[in-house]
């Protein structure tokens, strides 16, 4: 019996020693993180959102924790998309993004006739927005004002937006024009 004792000693620690040795100062919300940006890359959207809660969940480091909830939200997305139906061939884009694009590739004419198809700035803040925003690039400021106005009327948090976007830089500048901002 003591043979078979001695056996099994060297088999415990043979495995101990094939297991991974954590150095002292691992953190396990950066393992999470990293597992869940490996996942990310992946493209395995539910292992990505449970690593990155995790991390959320297990770091007392707030620059560790807001880096995993900006991983979170996109990986949610991502895995909210996958469960969805996927758009079939040849259908339709999402307009609001399609007038986006236009508007950053410089096409403003593009982005505001879509915007304004069939009233979509009237009825959309997100169009509405846009409008106001291709306004005041081009220097129509009546009109910038005018969409801007209506933006904010169907979503007051638009407000907010207006006053942080370097769009409206000039239109802040206006005395007149302040209190659109929340400015006196």
């Amino acid at each position: 019996m003591a043979k078979a004792a001695a056996k099994k000693t060297p088999a415990k620690s043979e495995s101990k020693a094939a297991a991974p040795v954590r150095p002292s100062d691992a953190d396990p919300a950066l393992d999470a993180l990293s597992e869940g940006l490996a996942a990310l890359q992946g493209k395995d959207w539910a292992k990505a959102v449970e690593r990155f809660e995790a991390a959320v969940r297990e770091s007392d480091r707030p620059e560790v924790r807001d880096r995993a909830r900006q991983y979170l939200m996109a990986s949610r997305q991502k895995a909210q998309g996958a469960e969805g139906e996927k758009p079939a061939k040849g259908a339709e884009p999402d307009p609001y993004l399609q007038a986006v694009y236009e508007k950053n590739r410089g096409n403003l004419q593009e982005a505001l006739e879509i915007s304004r198809k069939g009233g979509r700035d009237q009825k959309d803040e997100r169009f509405a927005y846009l409008t106001a925003s291709v306004h005041a690039i081009e220097g129509r400021w009546d009109e910038a004002t005018q969409a801007l106005n209506k933006a904010i009327e169907l979503n007051p948090k638009n407000r907010v937006h207006a006053f942080h976007d370097p769009d409206f830089a000039e239109l802040r500048k206006n005395r007149d024009l302040r209190p659109l901002f929340g400015l006196s």
